[in-house]
């Protein structure tokens, strides 16, 4: 295909670049490879094709190219299976998930051309050439968030909670509410300690945003009483898949979600996520995206606590400059951030977030009271 730059269009060179906001836009996030690009503006390869487009034409364009990548429309393998996916043993998933990872690590050009791993901000980056009005957030919302997918990462979710609470955070916990006896003691003391709890699907089965609409309606209305009584507002996908189906019976249920990940990286499906590290409606429901990596994901691929810990910081950094929302996950199981190493490493990050004075930890509920509600 010739010279690797040909393979991309570059933003800047057909969009107006004199725009206050754009200055934190690095050449990374100033281009897009030219396929996708393609596919979301056809008609528009210089700045005259731009300039004819009105205001309303440009926010469709930047939402074409936030939404490019950002259903999992084809059912993965756990979630085409005639049974549960964790009814294969977990030490086994987690193998196998490793193997995948460290055996292509190194070929993130094709499995993260779009959106580009750890984190990709293209849409922010297009917002900001040819919008310039999506508003800072001074200072950086950070939601603190977990996964609880198991009832050990239900047990194990006090150390993490001890922590954020001793440095000012409460965190927003997504609870899985049909796989194991819950300890609605924890959870009830959890809720009045200040942190959230939020539904994580229905068994963390895989299957649920590929059902028809009745079903996928009457998983949800059995979730209700759980609903309730932890008065959830917000839901997260298992393993983060979401459809435009599920996504539109969220909204009648729940004031937001946060299962589309900014860079999706190799799981749960190559070249997936949105590019964008600000909230949007998609299908009647606020989208608050997963902006950072996250820890299972980062494992996977063979990074260790420091890289880790690296990688989070620095896409932090970016987030704030970006103006965008700071979106944390960790899981609590001991395989990944549930034990010593781990801990002390998450620790130290919340310590650096707090310490910074730049940001503000807020649960995802307070993020949508503050900045979200009323907005369409």
């Amino acid at each position: 295909m010739g010279d690797r730059m040909d393979q991309y269009v570059d933003l800047i060179s057909i969009t107006p670049v004199n725009r206050e906001r754009g200055r934190w836009i690095t050449e990374t996030f100033a281009r897009t490879p030219r396929e996708l690009w393609d596919e979301v503006a056809p008609s528009i390869a210089n700045t005259d094709a731009l300039a004819s487009l009105d205001h309303d034409a440009r926010r469709k364009l930047v939402a074409a190219l936030r939404t490019a990548r950002m259903y999992i429309t084809s059912p993965p393998m756990s979630s085409r299976l005639p049974f549960s996916y964790q009814a294969i043993p977990g030490p086994i998933r987690r193998i196998v998930a490793k193997g995948i990872g460290r055996l292509r690590r190194s070929q993130s050009a094709k499995w993260a051309r779009f959106p580009a791993f750890p984190i990709d901000l293209t849409t922010d980056a297009l917002s900001d050439l040819i919008l310039g009005d999506e508003p800072l957030n001074d200072p950086t919302p950070v939601i603190v968030t977990h996964d609880i997918d198991t009832s050990e990462g239900e047990q194990n979710l006090p150390l993490f909670l001890e922590i954020e609470e001793s440095l000012g955070a409460r965190s927003t916990n997504f609870v899985v509410p049909f796989k194991w006896n819950l300890d609605h003691g924890l959870l009830e003391r959890t809720i009045n300690a200040g942190h959230e709890i939020g539904v994580h699907g229905y068994d963390h089965g895989n299957q649920t945003p590929y059902m028809q609409p009745e079903m996928m309606a009457r998983r949800f209305d059995q979730t209700k009483p759980f609903i309730e009584r932890y008065r959830c507002r917000g839901y997260r996908a298992p393993t983060l898949l979401r459809t435009r189906e599920l996504l539109a019976e969220l909204a009648l249920r729940f004031d937001y979600d946060s299962s589309v990940p900014t860079s999706g990286g190799l799981f749960p499906a190559p070249n997936n996520g949105c590019a964008t590290a600000r909230p949007f409606r998609a299908e009647g429901i606020w989208e608050i995206p997963l902006s950072m990596p996250r820890d299972a994901g980062l494992m996977f691929l063979g990074y260790g606590p420091e890289e880790i810990e690296c990688h989070m910081l620095d896409s932090a950094r970016l987030i704030r400059a970006s103006g965008g929302v700071v979106v944390l996950l960790t899981h609590c199981e001991k395989v990944y951030s549930g034990n010593r190493i781990m801990l002390d490493t998450y620790r130290r990050i919340l310590s650096s977030l707090a310490g910074d004075g730049g940001y503000r930890f807020m649960t995802m509920s307070e993020y949508h009271n503050t900045y979200l509600r009323g907005r369409q």
